[in-house]
């Protein structure tokens, strides 16, 4: 297709941390290296507008008034004349997010002349201010006038339609993972990462990878393994993840220290890095015991790397997992079902782990996705001229 100029928004971009920012990032590389140009347009949470770069790519830090009440109000203002200012650079704009501060896009787009998207990020969350919210009539208008509806699960696709928006603008284009980036090793490999990274040696290792607040469910996870020694499995549970940005949850990371202090024989606790194919490469099974989801990288990472993964049964892990094909599952803040899965994991975790591989690489690999989101982006430019 002809290359065309894609203008990326996005409540989070580095140097926050942030799920979505991953895949975003990794789309536009992968576009970029197809001769498409992609730029970045964010909020700084400074409030003073700056442009920096992130792998190459151009980002704009827009003004806001972040001690406001309404602080979006001050990002849709800096975002209306950013996009003034570059709407003839610009063929499509993609937001990230399909919440009410991102879905000013639709009307936006409107107001230059292009068209747009919008891609829900998370299940139970993105669209939940479209009922019993002061401020789902604007919602509702403002997702209105976007063009197209990305739902990267099942859950999601479902979510839109049940929000009753329309059901042909709903691109049903799950995340995606870098399967050149994250693949499996063999044992010896296995064994000399664990060593680099100062695991217990010759131990199994359960991992966990995810931001330690609640919704991930870690406290809870942490609590039961040391509870249950490690529900008589003998691994080692290795939890690596950034601090959350939310208050309640910034003394979190100290206490899960603490529990690996007390309990050095059960559990680990360690910043996130930026090589955590390590980790997944090192480790033996993932656990993911998060609350909802959109489509979890942790889990499409771990599955790149050829990991069996137990994953509670919540919206956007659990139809990356099939019992007994490439891991197994449990119900929310189950131990029981849980404990289960990992017997049921441990008698087939080499077999689970090869499933895991060969899933990824037919249905989630990053080439496969761009191709995708090509095609969207070539239906929307090509409706947007015959409508001009």
């Amino acid at each position: 297709m002809n290359p065309v100029r894609v203008l990326m928004f996005a409540r989070y971009l580095p140097p926050e941390y942030s799920g979505a920012a991953t895949q975003a990032f990794l789309l536009a590389d992968r576009l970029r290296e197809r001769g498409h140009h992609v730029e970045f347009a964010t909020q700084s949470w400074s409030g003073a507008q700056c442009s920096y770069e992130v792998q190459g790519f151009p980002v704009t830090a827009l003004h806001m008034r972040p001690l406001a009440k309404h602080q979006e109000f001050s990002v849709w203002r800096s975002l209306a004349l950013h996009l003034w200012r570059r709407r003839h650079h610009v063929d499509i704009l993609h937001g990230h997010g399909a919440y009410y501060a991102q879905s000013i896009l639709g009307p936006l787009g409107r107001l230059i002349g292009k068209p747009t998207l919008v891609k829900a990020s998370m299940s139970q969350n993105d669209l939940s201010s479209l009922t019993h919210c002061t401020i789902a009539p604007i919602h509702r208008r403002f997702l209105g006038l976007v063009d197209a509806y990305v739902a990267i699960s099942r859950d999601l696709s479902a979510e839109f339609a049940d929000k009753g928006l329309s059901p042909e603008r709903i691109w049903h284009i799950p995340n995606g993972v870098d399967t050149l980036h994250f693949y499996p090793v063999d044992e010896t490999r296995r064994l000399q990462l664990a060593v680099k990274l100062g695991l217990p040696a010759g131990r199994r290792i359960a991992l966990f990878v995810g931001v330690f607040d609640d919704r991930k469910r870690i406290e809870w996870l942490v609590q039961q393994w040391v509870e249950s020694k490690g529900f008589g499995s003998g691994m080692h549970l290795v939890a690596v993840g950034p601090t959350s940005r939310d208050v309640c949850d910034v003394h979190l990371k100290q206490e899960l220290r603490d529990y690996a202090v007390r309990h050095p024989n059960l559990v680990s606790i360690r910043n996130y890095t930026s090589n955590i194919r390590d980790f997944y490469q090192a480790a033996n099974v993932l656990v993911f015991p998060s609350l909802k989801e959109g489509l979890p990288n942790t889990v499409l990472e771990a599955m790149a790397c050829g990991l069996p993964c137990i994953v509670a049964r919540a919206p956007g892990s659990r139809e990356l997992i099939t019992d007994g094909i490439n891991g197994a599952t449990f119900a929310i803040d189950h131990r029981d079902e849980l404990a289960a899965a990992l017997v049921q994991v441990t008698d087939e975790e080499v077999s689970m782990g090869k499933q895991s591989r060969q899933i990824v690489l037919k249905q989630y690999d990053i080439e496969g996705i761009t191709d995708q989101y090509e095609a969207l982006y070539q239906s929307l430019i090509s409706s947007r001229r015959e409508n001009d």
